[in-house]
């Protein structure tokens, strides 16, 4: 890739890193790019040079894992009908038995 190449106003920096790549044959490739920004680009090497797609509208491809759960407190539990439903209806000392030949249901 040539240094300092500008493509619809924006720089390709060396430290843009390869996210994806597809290998069509062994003279032509895609590759997806990923800027520090967090924006996104495809280089299309082909055998005849290179050209950029840059979407105008950035679409989040790879997002972000989803926060993590905080465990739920005894108020909580207490508010919640259904998470302790059986409680509820059978009371607090209620504990499932397990019925002989009764295999797994799920």
């Amino acid at each position: 890739m040539k240094k300092d190449l500008m493509i619809g106003g924006n720089v390709i920096e060396k430290d843009d890193k390869i996210v994806q790549m597809l290998l069509l044959n062994s003279h032509e490739a895609d590759h997806l790019y990923r800027k520090k920004n967090g924006t996104y680009y495809w280089c299309h090497h082909r055998k005849s040079g290179d050209t950029f797609s840059i979407p105008e509208i950035q679409m989040e491809m790879f997002p972000p894992e989803p926060p993590k759960s905080n465990p739920l407190t005894e108020e909580q539990i207490a508010r919640a009908p259904h998470l302790n439903m059986l409680e509820k209806y059978y009371g607090e000392d209620w504990k499932p038995e397990p019925v002989e030949g009764l295999g797994d249901h799920y």
